[in-house]
């Protein structure tokens, strides 16, 4: 069996014919978590029925947003019944509902699938590591912090090692961990921070990722939001 997924060309997305769901989706589109979303619904062509939240007037935690998510975080989804919150547990259920082929983008193959579970769980650390680095600058306006950049290199040290010799990350499949990985690495674009010159796995990864027909379109709030930031 071949890759599913989208080639890295300026083409539409794979999926043949657009699934309308009646999905509500609760999002911030500066939220890295919420742009994994958005990448994950282009590929599949899913519709999602967006409403915005903005987390910094409070919207998360108003009576009516608690009484849905007592987390009071985005991304969130309604459908039907069920409410979800997480981004992986979103994707992974989105997929396997509604994906024309599941399969595609979360193998069902044990070994490969495990291939995709093991980098959702470096992505934890590997956000988290660039979030407690990127997040104090542009909210506190604190400056770098030598030591937590540190991490950052030791976690991109460790990225660029796990992408050798594969061109996504979970192998030679684009599959959900992708979006998860591409959408912490992008916070790194404050101030140009420099993850290419001495990891070239990850330089080439994030050239393939940048590549796909909707990356601009789904992260284009985040990028908005950083260039409206005094230099």
């Amino acid at each position: 069996m071949g890759c599913g997924g989208s080639k890295p060309t300026a083409t539409a997305p794979t999926a043949t014919s657009t699934t309308k769901p009646s999905v509500d989706l609760y999002l911030a589109d500066i939220s890295p978590p919420c742009r994994a979303v958005l990448m994950f619904a282009k590929e599949t062509g899913l519709e999602l029925n967006h409403k915005p939240v903005d987390f910094t007037k409070g919207e998360t935690k108003t009576p009516e947003f608690l009484a849905m998510n007592p987390c009071h975080c985005v991304p969130t989804i309604k459908d039907g019944d069920l409410t979800l919150w997480e981004s992986v547990a979103i994707m992974v259920y989105l997929n396997d509902k509604y994906a024309k082929d599941p399969s595609k983008l979360y193998p069902t193959d044990p070994q490969k699938r495990a291939r995709v579970n093991l980098v959702f769980g470096f992505q934890r650390q590997f956000g988290s590591n660039i979030g407690d680095y990127i997040v104090p600058q542009i909210l506190q306006g604190k400056d770098a912090d030598p030591e937590i950049e540190e991490k950052v290199k030791t976690a991109l040290d460790l990225f660029n090692k796990i992408l050798e010799g594969k061109s996504y990350v979970a192998g030679d499949c684009l599959t959900l961990a992708d979006f998860s990985m591409m959408v912490s690495l992008t916070m790194l674009d404050f101030k140009d921070y420099d993850y290419k010159s001495n990891y070239p796995c990850v330089k080439a990864w994030n050239d393939r990722m940048r590549a796909l027909p909707y990356f601009e379109e789904t992260n284009k709030g985040w990028y908005e939001m950083l260039k409206s930031l005094p230099s």
